[in-house]
């Protein structure tokens, strides 16, 4: 791969889709879950509108093309894992570092994070439909599912403050 147009378009595609990523995450997962949380059944409406945005289908598109940009760039720092002095530097290290974390936060996200947030829209819709008071299940689940949500969303933002904080430093060590 040359240092040409392609590898401007990794860099920016990385960059941008990261810092898109992290700062979804963050917002999410200790201002937007937390207000959900604390507004009970009220919430209804507005994890309805949130859930006709996708934002799992976003969060994921973002967390792919990071991942995919960022192991593009690896590999052509390490010459195609050929470069075995670079593999073993410190930069190599806390590069390698932070893409492992940003894998596992991408599995916890396809597997956990997305299915209870769409879980947690259906719920919404079902509690609007309800009309009258909902029932106590139903309450039940949302507040299970949003407890879980929770915990996996601040899991995830702090594995991705984690993560570009080793971005950042790793050409320095």
């Amino acid at each position: 791969m040359t240092d040409g147009p392609v590898l401007l378009l990794m860099r920016v595609a990385h960059v941008l889709c990261g810092v898109l990523w992290v700062g979804a995450a963050v917002f999410l997962g200790f201002y937007i879950i937390p207000s959900v949380r604390d507004a009970g059944p009220g919430a209804g409406p507005f994890m309805q509108k949130l859930a006709g945005r996708r934002p799992p289908t976003y969060l994921l598109t973002l967390a792919v093309l990071t991942v995919l940009s960022g192991f593009g760039l690896y590999w052509r720092d390490s010459n195609g894992f050929q470069s075995h002095e670079w593999l073993r530097s410190g930069s190599a290290m806390v590069f390698g570092l932070g893409g492992v974390i940003a894998l596992f936060v991408l599995v916890l996200g396809a597997t956990v994070i997305s299915p209870a947030g769409k879980r947690l829209g259906e719920l919404a819709g079902q509690l609007q439909a309800a009309g009258g008071p909902p029932p106590p299940e139903l309450v039940a689940e949302m507040q299970r599912i949003q407890a879980r949500l929770g915990r996996s969303n601040t899991i995830a933002a702090v594995a991705l403050i984690v993560t570009t904080l080793c971005m950042a430093v790793a050409r320095y060590v």
